[in-house]
Parts: C-alpha cells; structure tokens; sequence
C-alpha cells in the first residue's frame, strides 16, 4: 500500500477528531442553548443530553486513537502484527459501547414519554453506524488473524 494513502487516512483521522472536538467544545452548548429555548418542554433535557454526547465522545475517541496507532504501524512496514489486532479489537469493543449508549439513551427517552421523532432517529441511525462499525472491526479482526497465521507459516517454511 502506498504511504500516501496511509498518510492522507491518518491526517484526516486527526482532523476530523480536532474538527470534532471543536464542535463539542464551542458549537454543541450553543445548539443545546438554542434547541431548549425553541422546545421549551424538553428544556429539562439540555444538560443531560450534553453530559450525554460527551460521554459517548470518550470511547470514539479511543476508537479513533486506534486508527491512527494503525496507520502508524502500517507506516512502519508493519501492517500484520498482534498490535494491529488488539486495535481492531478495542475499536470495536469502543462502537460497540456507543452503540449501546445511543440504543440506550433512545429507550429512556421513550420511557420519559419525549415525543420529538427526530431524537429518537438520529439516536438510533448513530448507534446503527456504530454496530456497523463494529462488525467491521470483528471482521477485519478475524481477516487480519488470517493474514498473520498465514505470514507466520510462511516464515516457518523459509
């Protein structure tokens, strides 16, 4: 694989987590601000909700972390290691946990009887990328176990 690509993957992992966090940090409490003035029935919800998103911030951005700890290794000409694995593995593990906060956090806002249909669409099409995600992880992981058992029995024969 060329290192450009590598490259590019990587400065746009950081970007877009520098991008992100940004938006969390300065744009995120003005929008809460605005929706709790304009849905004043749900205004209640505006510190919860932002405590929330930045809970389900912590393990996106150890997902992303791995991402760039993976274009780092491929980088080093190291792309079939057990490190590469073990960060599949935690990526995964971290979807999976935002998937379930936003399955989770869509389930109590329907027990809080919220009836914004909107909510309850962006939780779950955010917590469905993250399953999908997941299963992606899960199956480079095994791919990538493939790949090593492979290039271990190759380095056994030569």
């Amino acid at each position: 694989m060329r290192k450009n690509y590598v490259l590019f993957l990587k400065a746009v992992l950081i970007l877009f987590g520098v991008g992100l966090l940004a938006f969390a940090v300065f744009l995120l409490p003005k929008f809460a601000e605005m929706a709790a003035n304009y849905y004043t029935e749900l205004r209640y919800l505006k510190i919860p909700g932002l405590i929330f998103v930045y809970c389900t911030a912590v393990p996106f951005y150890i997902a992303l972390f791995q991402g760039v700890r993976i274009c780092d290794s491929i980088l080093q000409s190291d792309p079939f290691s057990r490190k590469n694995r073990k960060a599949f593995t935690i990526a995964g593990v971290c979807a999976l946990i935002v998937a379930l906060m936003y399955y989770g956090g869509s389930l109590a806002l329907v027990f809080l009887q919220v009836d914004r249909l909107i909510i309850y669409i962006v939780g779950v099409l955010i917590g469905s990328c993250a399953l999908i995600f997941t299963l992606l992880c899960a199956v480079l992981d095994q791919l990538l176990a493939k790949a090593i058992e492979i290039r271990e029995e190759n380095d056994l024969t030569v």
